[in-house]
């Protein structure tokens, strides 16, 4: 399983894939979620998978959990899981940062992004060290690797060029209900007592997402006469960083932004796209993504976008985006003011339409990939 309410992003691409995977009815493909007891409580409402496998890993503390232990450190396979799988017939294995291996059994190992080797000032050096021994056991280990990007393959390759050619890029498409556009935006309006007219930013409260760059420039804005309404909706604390959430309120407050930055919390995904329908654009200033799951919901609902100029975004390449230098908060001002001033709140109804008409052939291109390299790492298992 992947995600829970501090990473919504995890749940969302679990979700979708999911979904996806299914939809294509493939009979020789049986999709199933492992997971203990208490995760399968929590995400019994997943469709698209086949069936549920209750797996608890032994106690660490127990005789088996010691041995198993010992058998991981010796050889890097997981005894237990390994022996459940098989008795499951199981062939393939798709999971985070996988740190063991199966004999028979084809492994893929999802990693995210390389965030600590670009970022390393937002990591101790105990996390950086971690993630280095993590990222590299799952590649000396798994049959393939899972990457949302060219650009975060290409910093694998250079990370572990030995391991290269088990990579592989999986870019995700967000999924979009068709009830997405049944219900008028104006509700949410209504619903958060929220202005007509509004930027929205829905990224996590993580440092690197950089949402003080985009509040300087809603006060740099306001002394030259132009006030904007950016609305937030996302977790609000980061693991790493533990008084940034509340750094930045204080700033809001010392710049007088209180009526301009709004913040909504963590709220319901079908909340989300509304959000995006109604606002002016949807904006994402991160530093750095593996990939911009943000810009990926944008695009596929229908809406413009202003973006932080990095490697992900551009090869996201979503229509009618708008770049700018997430180290520059003049060049965001500029860019934010004329978006806002040229811009009406409110679905567009051309992006809408060209987003829902190629949304099909996203969605279905990635489940086809999915199960190509599925197939291509349980071919090479068998072997």
């Amino acid at each position: 399983m992947m995600g829970d309410e501090k990473w919504v992003a995890g749940e969302i691409l679990t979700r979708t894939l999911l979904n996806v995977v299914g939809q294509l009815r493939l009979k020789e493909f049986k999709l199933s979620i492992l997971a203990s007891r208490a995760q399968a409580r929590e995400f019994e409402q997943y469709p698209g998978a086949d069936d549920w496998l209750h797996y608890q890993s032994p106690n660490r503390r127990s005789l088996r959990g010691m041995h198993n232990g010992i058998y991981k450190r010796l050889f890097g396979r997981d005894k237990y899981l390994e022996q459940f799988l098989t008795r499951h017939e199981v062939n393939v294995l798709f999971s985070p940062f996988l740190l063991f291996k199966c004999s028979n059994i084809a492994t893929l190992s999802w990693l995210p992004d390389f965030q600590h080797v670009h970022l390393p000032e937002m990591f101790s050096d105990e996390e950086r060290l971690d993630l280095d021994q993590s990222f590299m056991q799952s590649a000396e280990l798994s049959t393939r690797i899972i990457l949302l990007s060219k650009s975060v393959k290409k910093d694998f390759q250079a990370f572990a060029p030995r391991y290269a050619t088990k990579a592989r890029v999986l870019s995700p498409a967000s999924r979009i209900p068709d009830a997405a556009y049944e219900m008028d935006p104006r509700r949410i309006v209504s619903l958060y007592h929220l202005p007509e007219k509004f930027v929205y930013l829905p990224n996590q409260f993580w440092k690197h997402k950089n949402h003080e760059l985009v509040f300087r420039a809603v006060k740099n804005l306001k002394h030259r006469g132009v006030t904007i309404v950016v609305v937030c909706t996302g977790y609000p604390a980061d693991f790493r960083h533990a008084v940034y959430f509340a750094q930045l309120w204080e700033s809001v407050s010392k710049w007088g932004l209180r009526d301009q930055v709004i913040y909504l919390g963590m709220v319901p995904h079908e909340h989300v796209h509304l959000l995006i329908r109604q606002s002016v654009c949807v904006i994402n200033p991160s530093r750095f993504e593996g990939w911009g799951m943000s810009v990926d919901e944008a695009r596929s609902v229908g809406k413009q976008v202003l973006i932080s100029d990095i490697s992900a975004h551009r090869e996201q390449d979503p229509p009618r985006a708008t770049y700018f230098n997430p180290e520059n908060c003049e060049d965001l001002e500029e860019k934010l003011a004329q978006i806002w001033n040229q811009s009406v709140p409110g679905p567009d109804a051309d992006l809408e339409r060209e987003a829902r008409s190629r949304l099909p052939e996203r969605l279905r291109s990635y489940a086809e990939t999915f199960i190509s390299v599925s197939r291509e790492a349980f071919q090479e298992a068998q072997r």
